[in-house]
């Protein structure tokens, strides 16, 4: 949408009605868990409210989400409380009921792998951006994003195949 002085104009709303399950999905597939990704995904938002005149273009604005949603969701993931206290194995179960829903359990299998594998993975299937545009949003190289794709993929075949749960190191 356009203002008239022919600046790209945010609306907050349609933001979170086009982005909103996306940004969410980057949340949870990031910070492992339902409670951290809502709050990253509440941070992300009102990040977008507080810089909202510094997005261009309806493309920023999704580049910018992703961006913001991936480094909100990665200090919720890193934070002391989640460093020194363990979940209840009901709370982690509820981080996974949005993924059973979807396509057989694959996001369900895709959150399990190690994060760096499975945001990649994430934004190139689901998403859909390219090798080039993953590596801007994350910030490491092409061949970085190539071979976290591949050995990714490796992982996810292999946990497929056997049906069963992997630790954080993907063994």
């Amino acid at each position: 949408m356009k203002s008239p002085d022919n600046n790209y104009d945010v609306v907050f709303d349609d933001a979170i009605e086009q982005y909103g399950d996306m940004i969410y999905r980057i949340c949870l597939t990031i910070a492992g868990n339902a409670e951290d990704a809502k709050d990253a995904f509440q941070e992300t938002f009102l990040r977008l409210v507080k810089n909202k005149d510094k997005i261009t273009c309806e493309e920023h604005l999704k580049a910018w989400l992703i961006r913001v949603a991936s480094n909100c969701a990665k200090s919720a993931a890193a934070s002391t409380w989640n460093r020194t206290t363990q979940g209840l194995d009901e709370e982690a179960a509820g981080g996974e009921a949005l993924y059973k829903q979807e396509e057989n359990g694959l996001l369900s299998e895709l959150q399990r792998l190690p994060k760096k594998y499975s945001v990649t993975l994430y934004l190139y299937y689901y998403e859909e951006y390219s090798v080039r545009e993953i590596a801007v949003l994350l910030q490491k190289k092409e061949n970085s994003i190539k071979t976290l794709l591949a050995r990714g993929r490796k992982l996810l075949r292999k946990s497929l195949e056997e049906g069963g749960e992997m630790d954080a190191t993907g063994r």
